[in-house]
């Protein structure tokens, strides 16, 4: 069983491994910093190679002699402190010389060396998995999803509903930082310019349900034309912040454009109480109206639904009643209790 778990496990490490490499390679600082590595490591092997000669030369001033293979060990016994004692000196210029290469050996190997690696390997190595650990693409046979530009409060809503469709959905990040927290969160994400038509072929785009942009309007505009080059038959809902910008949006190749400022305001103004009774129409199902009633300063406040008998006299049904913020079944004998209740 773990022979079989490890057998299965390295073919997807090194698959992981290889986009890895590939994107330390690719970054014009990466391969600057792995330059910088390398030019220290270059200084180093040099600082070895003379304090190995001048090992040889010392040791030769009182009659020993070593071979080259005796002189790296040396440089690097003592270099790194471990200093087994196996060759010494015996003259105070040769001691001199081992305190110089005990001291610059802490320097350049046990304090440099492992600051550099952090810096110019590690450090750029953790990077990349962070920003490879986010997919890239989806499935080669994805369909009939949602593709969302950006992950707000509306497509945290709209995530939420869609969960018992089993419609699934998929979130467009640039950030690779974003984008992998997002993933780790359990948000169904891809990582991707959204200004590259490269990134709706990885997001199978055409074969999607809808394209939501919910970005600005600008951005929403160059997201629709981008779509539009690999899908132009993928309907793209936009939401538009100005009126100005529902034409531009739907010339662009927007399928639907929601002006949701327009129309909360709409709503709002709707809410308002003028003190008169006025039915405020917010929904249509085929041939029924749904209208909403502030009960407030009209000849029906504080009577019960029952007696004001708005069925005989205008055919009308109350089927619910909104009060403190909860909507609940419309009682026959239920008398409004506070200033702010509708039907």
């Amino acid at each position: 069983m773990s022979d079989r778990s490890a057998a299965a496990d390295g073919p997807n490490e090194l698959k992981f491994l290889t986009p890895q490499i590939t994107y330390l390679l690719t970054q014009r600082e990466t391969r600057r910093n792995l330059r910088a590595l390398l030019r220290y490591l270059l200084f180093l092997l040099a600082v070895v190679v003379v304090y190995s000669i001048l090992f040889h030369v010392l040791m030769l001033r009182e009659g020993q002699e070593h071979s080259w293979l005796t002189g790296f060990y040396w440089t690097l016994t003592v270099m790194s402190t471990l200093g087994f004692g196996d060759i010494t000196f015996t003259s105070d210029l040769g001691r001199a010389f081992s305190m110089l290469v005990l001291l610059s050996g802490i320097m350049l190997l046990l304090i440099v060396l492992p600051f550099a690696f952090i810096r110019f390997f590690y450090a750029p190595w953790l990077e990349a998995q962070i920003r490879l650990r986010a997919p890239r693409r989806v499935a080669d046979d994805t369909s009939g999803h949602l593709v969302i530009a950006a992950w707000d409060p509306i497509a945290r809503g709209l995530a939420r509903k869609l969960a018992p469709l089993g419609v699934s959905y998929f979130v467009l990040e640039p950030d690779s930082h974003r984008a992998a927290e997002l993933h780790s969160e359990g948000v169904s994400v891809i990582a991707g310019e959204l200004d590259a038509v490269a990134t709706y072929e990885a997001v199978r785009a055409d074969h999607a349900r809808a394209v939501l942009a919910n970005l600005s309007d600008a951005d929403n505009t160059s997201l629709t034309l981008t779509v539009r080059e690999h899908a132009p038959d993928t309907e793209i809902v936009a939401v538009a912040e100005e009126d100005d910008s529902v034409d531009i949006l739907e010339l662009a190749g927007a399928t639907h454009v929601l002006p949701l400022k327009r129309r909360l305001g709409e709503h709002l103004a709707s809410r308002v109480n003028a003190g008169h009774a006025q039915a405020h129409r917010f929904g249509r199902y085929q041939d029924l109206e749904i209208a909403e009633f502030a009960v407030h300063n009209t000849p029906l406040a504080g009577r019960a639904i029952r007696d004001t008998k708005l069925r005989e006299a205008l055919g009308v049904n109350v089927v619910g009643v909104w009060e403190r913020g909860r909507l609940l079944p419309a009682d026959p004998d239920h008398v409004s209790p506070t200033p702010a209740c509708r039907w």
